[in-house]
């Protein structure tokens, strides 16, 4: 699975960290506003539980890409 937005974006360098617990690309948007940094975490965990990964990466342009792999099991 693949989904892209073409909002603002993130620096090269969160791109790294941006899956860890409370992390939050601008520090300025207080919680009641911004969230509290946990939806790509437990996105993250829910993948992993599944076998599976979710990535990120900057494409050109705006915005940001994710991809969601998980197994394929076969149907009995």
């Amino acid at each position: 699975i693949a989904f892209r937005d073409f909002g603002p974006g993130v620096t090269p360098d969160f791109i790294t960290d941006m899956f860890e617990r409370f992390t939050r690309a601008d520090s300025s948007r207080a919680r009641h506003s911004g969230g509290s940094g946990l939806g790509l975490s437990i996105a993250r965990a829910i993948c992993k539980a599944h076998g599976g990964t979710i990535t990120a990466e900057l494409p050109t342009g705006k915005g940001l890409l994710f991809r969601i792999q998980l197994p394929v099991s076969p149907h009995k």
